[in-house]
């Protein structure tokens, strides 16, 4: 048995069979045995390095990145003032066709009224004068000329006793329009009141000058609008940006509390050099007459849109404490003091 011819003797083998014309003698050929594969090597594993130091400092950069993710990502879209606003203007909507409905009164029955009567008034005095210049000779009879005298006196007092229930009823006619047309504007002023009411509470939501609305809500109540609301034409601090100023200024104030010996809490031990060394804060609600507790359920009434709560919590503070906070506390009493106007006039409207 003969392996199989290997290609280069074929190659070699060719060029003579061209020249000579003759089938070339093939040699023998020793029996191939095909060479034996070496033995594939594993790759040795890789080395690991490092230990367990690579795995905390990893570990460590990952918590530090969603950290800073967590701070600085931008929040949710808040839908609250919007939805506010929308409910403004339903509110401005109806108030508006209110307005437009308001009834005209109608006079023209007791005008016709009137007017028969003023008919009526000059009929009778029309037969009392023929009466009165019938000639007195015309044959006419004692007895006869007694009975047109009664008749005169007669359709003399009548004419007497409808002027006067004429003069009645128109008076009370009178009063009665004078009276839906007064009760009409009232209600068109208390309208368009409430419309630029509505206006003032959006301006007051949203931050934006509120001057036109003022003014629209002066003429309405015929006075000048109170000097809260006047003090903010211009614009007001909205509540979402003290809410996002206050936990700064809170660590400020209780910074400056500490540093004066004034916070109300411990002064030594590890648990007080931590806490000011790292400025700890309470973040909830805490019971205590503490700088720390008064600012923990502060904060959280301005979280809540409580700033007179706040305010009255913040008064309980030391001087030092609420002097760091002046700023932000002027800005949100001039906010509170707004909103506390709206409200009255709210009220006043309401019950009128």
């Amino acid at each position: 048995m003969i392996d199989v011819i290997p290609a280069e003797v074929h190659a070699k083998a060719a060029p003579e069979m061209n020249k000579t014309g003759a089938t070339p003698t093939v040699p023998p050929v020793e029996k191939l045995t095909p060479a034996p594969q070496p033995e594939p090597v594993k790759a040795a594993p890789p080395a690991q390095k490092g230990g367990v130091f690579p795995l905390l400092l990893g570990g460590l950069l990952a918590g530090v990145i969603g950290f800073v993710v967590a701070t600085f990502a931008g929040p949710q879209s808040d839908t609250t003032l919007s939805e506010q606003l929308a409910a403004q203007s339903s509110r401005i909507t109806a108030l508006e066709q209110r307005l437009t409905a308001v009834p005209q009164v109608d006079l023209s029955g007791i005008e016709a009224a009137q007017a028969e009567f003023t008919t009526q008034l000059a009929e009778i005095t029309e037969r009392v004068v023929a009466l009165e210049e019938r000639p007195v000779g015309s044959g006419v009879s004692q007895a006869a000329g007694e009975g047109v005298a009664d008749e005169i006196d007669a359709l003399r007092a009548q004419i007497a006793e409808m002027t006067d229930a004429a003069r009645t009823e128109l008076a009370e006619a009178r009063a009665q329009a004078a009276s839906i047309e007064e009760n009409a504007a009232a209600a068109a002023r208390n309208a368009a009141a409430r419309a630029a009411l509505a206006r003032v509470q959006t301006g007051l939501e949203s931050g934006a000058p509120i001057g036109a609305a003022l003014g629209d809500l002066e003429e309405a109540l015929g006075e000048s609008a109170p000097d809260a609301l006047i003090a903010v034409q211009d614009g007001v601090p909205t509540l979402a940006s003290l809410q996002d100023q206050f936990p700064e200024v809170a660590r400020a104030a209780l910074a400056t509390a500490r540093s004066e010996g004034v916070s109300g809490e411990e002064t030594t031990g590890l648990g007080a050099f931590m806490r000011n060394q790292f400025d700890v804060r309470s973040t909830t609600p805490q019971e205590g007459d503490s700088a720390d507790a008064v600012l923990s359920r502060a904060e959280a009434a301005v979280r809540t849109g409580r700033l007179s709560d706040a305010l009255a919590e913040i008064s309980a503070l030391p001087e030092v404490a609420r002097a760091e906070m002046s700023e932000w506390l002027g800005l949100a009493e001039t906010r509170a003091n707004a909103i506390a106007a709206v409200d009255i006039l709210s009220t006043s409207l309401s019950d009128n």
